[in-house]
C-alpha cells in the first residue's frame, strides 16, 4: 500500500524555532509546498513470527512541482522528470502493537516498560512508534527538511500510540561511534529531534508524547518555517 500526501506549507502560527537550520528555507530552489511524503506499508502474504506485533512503514520524502508544470519539464507531460517526484530523503518507522501490554517486550532494547516510562507518558497505554531512520540526500541537508518531514509523518503514524521513540545517531557510515566527531554529530542531531518534540529519556533514547500539545506546536513551527 502506497499513500502520497503533500506537506502543507500553510500560513500557520508559532514562535521562532529553538533550533535554527544552518541553511535558509528561502535558499531552496523550490517551495515548501512542493515537498511530498509517500507512505509505503509492506507485509508478508503468509504468516510470519511477528505479524501481529510489528508494522513497518517506509516514507519517501519527494519533491513535486505544481500542476502547472515548471520550466525544467519538457512540453510532453508524460516525459516530465518530476512526475514521480525527485527524492529528497527517506524515513523508516516501526510500530509495535500493544507495546504496554507486554512489559518484557524484548524487541525494544532500552525501552522496556518501567515506572519511569509510565510516569513520562501522559497516557501510558497503547502502541509504540519507533522512528528508526531519517536520511536526507546530501544536497538537501541543513534546511530542516528532515525535521519537517518527521513531524508530519509522526502526526500521520502515531495515532493510538502512547509514545514515539528514537535514538539520535548519524545515518552515514562516515560517522562511527568511536570517531572523534561522533559525539558532536550526535548532539547536533538530538537538537534537531528536540525541535520536533522529542525529549531525552535515558541511555540515549528520546521520547515524544503524542498526547501532549508540544509536538503539535513544534510541527506548526516547522510548517511556518517553510511557509512563504
Amino acid at each position: 500500500m502506497a499513500v502520497t500526501l503533500r506537506v502543507a506549507s500553510g500560513h500557520l502560527y508559532g514562535v521562532a524555532l529553538d533550533y535554527i537550520p544552518r541553511r535558509a528555507a528561502s535558499d531552496l530552489p523550490f517551495d515548501g509546498s512542493d515537498i511530498v511524503l509517500r507512505y509505503i506499508f509492506e507485509h508478508h502474504a503468509l504468516p510470519f513470527e511477528f505479524e501481529d506485533t510489528l508494522e513497518v512503514w517506509s516514507v519517501a520524502i519527494l519533491r513535486y512541482h505544481s500542476e502547472d508544470g515548471c520550466s525544467q519539464c519538457p512540453p510532453d507531460a508524460s516525459l516530465c522528470r518530476f512526475q514521480d517526484g525527485i527524492p529528497l530523503g527517506e524515513m523508516s518507522f516501526v510500530r509495535i502493537r500493544d507495546y504496554t501490554r507486554d512489559p518484557a517486550n524484548a524487541m525494544t532494547p532500552g525501552l522496556h516498560w518501567s515506572p519511569a516510562f509510565e510516569e513520562r507518558m501522559e497516557v501510558p497505554a497503547g502502541d509504540l512508534l519507533i522512528m528508526d531512520r531519517v536520511r536526507i540526500e546530501p544536497p538537501w541537508r541543513g534546511f530542516g527538511i528532515g525535521a519537517l518531514a518527521a513531524a508530519e509523518a509522526i502526526r500521520r503514524l502515531a495515532d493510538g500510540c502512547c509514545a514515539v521513540a528514537c535514538e539520535p545517531t548519524p545515518t552515514d557510515g562516515d560517522f562511527e561511534n568511536d570517531k572523534p566527531g561522533y559525539p558532536a554529530a550526535q548532539a547536533k542531531i538530538a537538537k534537531v529531534w528536540e525541535s520536533v518534540g522529542f525529549e531525552a529519556f535515558h541511555d540515549g533514547i528520546y521520547l515524544l508524547d503524542p498526547a501532549l500539545r508540544h509536538p503539535v506546536d513544534c510541527r506548526t513551527k516547522w510548517q511556518k518555517h517553510f511557509g512563504r
